[in-house]
């Protein structure tokens, strides 16, 4: 999905967090702790819960996160899980509102997020640069092999 909204003077992409569980928030927090605590203060983040109840309730959620942030230069939407109800909520909620939604949320997403002009850039090339980095942070790292008494060999 992309969105061809341009930032309009004074505003910016604005972008909302969804996740399961505490996802969304927890990863919003340990980017803080990262950045310092008032780096992205003014992402919307949404925590999911769990089973059919959540489900009914994430639309409006969802919505309202959508309205908050949308300060008219269209919405970045970072979801956990592409395909699950957060990913198609989204999807469904943003219509109207230049929304892409980028699924796969990680940390190098949010800490690249930090450094980006949101106020410059378009949800599409936000997601773009957000979705290279997060892929660019998934990687299989295998221990070192070792020696016959433990030792890490060179």
């Amino acid at each position: 999905m992309t969105s061809g909204v341009s930032a309009g003077a004074g505003s910016r992409v604005g972008v909302a967090v969804v996740g399961h569980g505490a996802c969304a928030s927890a990863l919003l927090s340990a980017a803080r702790g990262i950045l310092g605590e008032g780096a992205l203060s003014d992402l919307v983040t949404i925590d999911a819960g769990l089973g059919d109840t959540a489900k009914h309730e994430l639309a409006p959620q969802v919505c309202a996160a959508i309205e908050a942030a949308d300060t008219g230069a269209g919405v970045l939407v970072l979801v956990d899980l592409p395909g699950a109800s957060p990913c198609q909520c989204a999807q469904r909620e943003g219509l109207g509102h230049g929304v892409v939604v980028l699924a796969g949320l990680n940390l190098a997403m949010l800490l690249k997020l930090a450094g980006l002009d949101r106020a410059s850039m378009t949800p599409a090339e936000l997601a773009a640069a957000c979705g290279d980095s997060g892929q660019r942070a998934v990687a299989v790292c295998s221990a070192p092999p070792q020696t016959d008494h433990g030792e890490l060999s060179s």
